[in-house]
């Protein structure tokens, strides 16, 4: 399943999605963290563990909302 960020904190994120997540349910992750954002040369990929908090749709799309548990920078 693909997704958009929408927004992400050091302990969360919500995404965009064209179907419905089950609030409760594991989900996992990666991101592309901006190296211009980190202060680094380079993007940096992160893969998060998590779970989902809430979901619920929002006018086309659903966004659902899933805590970062656990996160391990990719090796690049």
């Amino acid at each position: 399943m693909s997704a958009h960020t929408r927004n992400i904190s050091a302990s969360g994120a919500l995404f965009e999605l064209d179907s419905q997540l089950v609030a409760g349910s594991d989900i996992r992750f990666s991101l592309r963290m901006p190296g211009a954002v980190l202060g680094t040369p380079r993007d940096v990929l992160v893969h998060c563990l998590g779970r989902v908090v809430r979901c619920c749709l929002s006018k086309t799309q659903y966004l659902a909302a899933a805590t970062i548990d656990e996160y391990k920078f990719a090796e690049q």
